[in-house]
């Protein structure tokens, strides 16, 4: 069976998910995979001015080379930095789940697999009923998480794949992200095997530190770095 994509979440906000999915789309792109992408929201973002350097979602529609309209890749975009629910409340504005999903099967019948990076961790609100975890269900996508290779992911990371066991989710595995480009000392280097052996969910690679973050950076010479990665 084809593999639909997969819905890129993280243990917490600024984790490194934008780079992990331009990662992704590199890796596909040499692969020779029609990738779509989708941020079904963006917080944080003037919609009149926002550019590669400030939105995740334009910066991922580049990377990719798509043709796709931006409404169609992040239908939602709200200007305070804060979680949707209440960057809408804030506004006033109201979050149309139906629109988002009807967007994501625009995207999806349109190329043959898709990447969507979600908004902060699993259990981030969009309504007072409805999280990131819902969206991922009315998606029917596995899901990557996105880990800080440091001191204290095993807590968060741990906890982020209880949230998706306990509500049914397919989890592909967790990526971890590298936030420097020091040598890994003896606790990092053993995060991954102790993540796999505590929650039997496979660890599918390792995210080079990038720095600086462009779009040409995510070219073929990075599928070469990371085309180990267990997808």
């Amino acid at each position: 069976m084809k593999s639909k994509g997969y819905f890129i979440s993280g243990t917490d906000t600024g984790v490194g998910k934008t780079v992990v999915t331009a990662c992704l789309l590199a890796l596909y792109h040499k692969r020779r995979v029609d990738l779509g992408v989708m941020k079904p929201m963006e917080t944080g973002i003037d919609p009149e001015c926002s550019s590669e350097a400030n939105s995740d979602a334009k910066f991922l529609l580049a990377v990719s080379g798509n043709q796709d309209a931006l409404e169609e890749v992040c239908p939602i975009r709200l200007q305070p930095p804060a979680a949707p629910l209440q960057a809408a409340r804030m506004t006033g504005q109201t979050i149309a789940i139906d629109s988002i999903l009807e967007n994501f099967r625009k995207l999806q019948t349109r190329h043959d697999q898709i990447l969507v990076e979600g908004v902060g961790g699993l259990m981030v609100p969009l309504k007072p009923d409805y999280f990131i975890t819902d969206l991922i269900r009315d998606m029917d996508l596995p899901l990557i998480i996105v880990s800080r290779l440091t001191l204290g992911t095993l807590n968060h990371t741990l906890l982020t794949l209880k949230t998706a066991q306990s509500t049914g989710i397919e989890i592909a595995g967790v990526i971890l992200n590298r936030s420097d480009n020091n040598p890994l000392n003896d606790v990092e280097k053993g995060q991954a095997n102790l993540i796999h052996e505590l929650s039997g969910v496979p660890v599918i690679g390792e995210c080079p530190f990038i720095n600086p973050v462009s779009v040409e950076r995510f070219d073929n010479q990075l599928a070469e770095e990371i085309a180990h990665w267990k997808l």
